[in-house]
This record gives C-alpha cells, sequence and structure tokens, in this order.
C-alpha cells in the first residue's frame, strides 16, 4: 500500500492546526481560567469535608484537572472539519472518487487535527501549569510530577493510544456526517458526551462506587482519564495492563465497525446537488 497520500493528509491538517496562532492562544487562555476556577471548587470541598475518604488526593484531583484542560482539543466533541464542509457543499464525491482507501485517508486527516491542535495548547498549559506556577510560589496548586519513570513511559504510551482512540471516534462522526450531510448532529450527539463520560466535567475515579466500573470501561474514558490516571499513578482496576488493553481493545471493534458502516453508508450515499 503507497503510504505517501495519506502522510500527506496527514501533513496538511497539522499544518491546518497550527496555523491559527491567536485561536491557539485563546484557547489556552480559556482553558487556563476554567481549569482555576475548577481547583478553587475542589480546594473548597476537599478542606470543608475532611471525613470524607476520595479515591483521589486534593493533589492529584488538581493535577488531572490540568491535564484534561490541557487535553480538552483531543476529545472527540465533533466531526473533521473539512468532512462537514464536503458532505455540506457536495465536494464529498472527490472523496469518493480519488483512488484511495476513504478509511485511512479520512482517519490521517482526523488524527493530525487532533494532535495538531492539542500539541500548542497542551505545550503551554504544562509550562504554565507546571513550571511557572512553582515560579510563582503555587506549586500546591500546580501540576504535579507523574508518580514515578515507568508511569511516565507507560502514560506516554496511553497517551498515544488515547490520541489514536479518538481519532477513531471522530471517523464514526465523519460517517454520520456523511450520512445526515450535516455536521450539527455529530456535534449535538459528541459534544456532551465527551465532556461528560471523558472525566472532562468531573474526574471519573470521583464517581460513586456503583458506575465507576462502567465509566472505565466505556471508549470516552480512554481518550483521557486512563492516560492522566497511569500518569498520577491513580490505581486502575486491575492494573495499568487493564486500562492499555481497553483502550486497544475499544480501537479494533471501533475501526473494524466503522469500515463496515462506512461501506454500507458509501453505498447509499446521496451528494448535494445531485
Amino acid at each position: 500500500m503507497n503510504i505517501r497520500p495519506y502522510l500527506s493528509a496527514f501533513s496538511v491538517q497539522w499544518r491546518v492546526g497550527l496555523r491559527y496562532r491567536i485561536a491557539i492562544f485563546a484557547g489556552f487562555a480559556a482553558q487556563l481560567w476554567f481549569g482555576a476556577i475548577t481547583l478553587m471548587a475542589y480546594a473548597a470541598v476537599y478542606r470543608h469535608a475532611p471525613h470524607v475518604r476520595a479515591p483521589m488526593s486534593l493533589a492529584q484531583a488538581m493535577s488531572y484537572t490540568w491535564l484534561q484542560q490541557a487535553l480538552f482539543r483531543l476529545l472527540p466533541i465533533g466531526c473533521l472539519p473539512q468532512v462537514g464542509d464536503a458532505a455540506r457543499t457536495g465536494a464529498i464525491a472527490f472523496d469518493l472518487l480519488r483512488p484511495l482507501n476513504l478509511w485511512n485517508w479520512w482517519y490521517s486527516a482526523s488524527f493530525s487535527w487532533l494532535a495538531g491542535s492539542t500539541f500548542p495548547r497542551a505545550a503551554l498549559m504544562i509550562l504554565a501549569a507546571g513550571p511557572l506556577a512553582a515560579l510563582c510560589g503555587l506549586s500546591d496548586w500546580g501540576l504535579a510530577a507523574p508518580a514515578s519513570a515507568s508511569a511516565l513511559a507507560m502514560a506516554l504510551l496511553s497517551f498515544l493510544l488515547g490520541a489514536a482512540l479518538s481519532a477513531t471516534m471522530v471517523m464514526w462522526l465523519n460517517i454520520l456526517t456523511a450520512r445526515t450531510l450535516s455536521p450539527r448532529g455529530s456535534y449535538a450527539i459528541a459534544t456532551p458526551l465527551a465532556v461528560l463520560l471523558s472525566g472532562m466535567l468531573l474526574p471519573l475515579p470521583l464517581y460513586p462506587d456503583w458506575v465507576r466500573l462502567a465509566l472505565l470501561a466505556q471508549p470516552f474514558a480512554g481518550v483521557s482519564d486512563i492516560p492522566i490516571r497511569i500518569y498520577l499513578g491513580v490505581p486502575i482496576p486491575g492494573g495499568i495492563g487493564t486500562g492499555l488493553a481497553l483502550q486497544a481493545g475499544w480501537i479494533v471493534a471501533l475501526t473494524v465497525l466503522g469500515r463496515f458502516w462506512l461501506g454500507r453508508v458509501v453505498e447509499r450515499l446521496e451528494v448535494q446537488g445531485g
């Protein structure tokens, strides 16, 4: 298989993600603000309820929040913008005419779109919540170091799997957009689910015991919750291997089912404008 077209799609989308520097800094400022507000809420809860035994310490909850804010753009909250535009205008026909594997073509662009949008904001957030917070005397409110060197290595692998899983979920949203000829449905469905089930709204380890295992097993947890747990040393039922296996298992399952669904959608696809 010739991979040059897919590498080209990855490269183009990566450059697009880095093009709008004002948007990067604006997004960073917004995430910094929301992160600070969340930290103050956690500080109030933990310090006024010292008798409550939480699965995470206050320092871990704060670091979890900073990492979630850093990875906000990695969440699968909608389809690839160019797929949405193509479905709305009818230009999606050009993707169908290319002598390429449509899944691989869209997946390369989706992965690059997520990674290119996340990397600069994550770098700024880690710098601000780590070294800069320590220099300002706010180390107790900042991003903690990884639990160990091995935890950092496993977390980096898990973050990579999380990015791949998110791109796979974006592919499902791409297919939904192609099927409905509008990106609105994908955003309406994915945004609340991603924010709630990834741990962005509330760390998943802090949910009640009766729902905690179910939340860990669903695919959104693999995007950011599992990598952050590994980084912080927060226990995962079954260990780190279970967390990595859940991520890899969801990637495989969603890819197999997604390729089948894409084939069915392409067979019945209606193109705007005729």
